[in-house]
């Protein structure tokens, strides 16, 4: 297994999210049967995943992923990032707040043959509503016994 080179393809790949720089560069990171568990629970192929990358990059501009830490074992590797961007298009029914929001994540990318073929994104979906003012900071009600 090369992991340096595995996570080094991870790094790139996740980098370029929702920039100019992806545009082109599918097949140089994903494979032929690539799948992915995107945001929306359900698995979806390289093809829709394209799609929805390229949706995410209309309705989040100024988009920024660091890549802050890596582990390599097997065909798997673990990244650790922050994706930065600005809310500035409709998303599943939520109209643009042209909100800046700033959330940490866990990638898990397995590969075969130097590609990506499954991606598994963990995001805090529901800190960036918050950071959008999409959702109020909830406070839970006390339960009664």
């Amino acid at each position: 297994m090369n992991f340096e080179k595995n996570k080094q393809i991870a790094k790139e790949w996740h980098e370029a999210f929702g920039t100019d720089a992806l545009k082109y560069e599918y097949d140089k990171y994903l494979a032929d049967d690539f799948t992915a568990e995107f945001f929306t629970g359900q698995l979806i192929n390289k093809e829709q995943y394209i799609q929805m990358d390229r949706d995410l990059a209309i309705s989040f501009t100024n988009s920024k992923v660091t890549v802050e830490e890596q582990i390599a074992e097997g065909n798997a590797v673990v990244s650790v990032m922050t994706w930065r961007a600005v809310h500035a298009a409709h998303i599943k029914g939520i109209a643009p707040t042209y909100k800046d929001f700033d959330i940490k994540g866990i990638v898990i990318d397995h590969f075969k043959d130097g590609k990506v073929i499954k991606h598994f994104p963990l995001f805090d979906q529901l800190l960036m509503m918050k950071q959008l003012g999409v959702v109020k900071n909830m406070v839970p009600e006390p339960m009664h016994v």
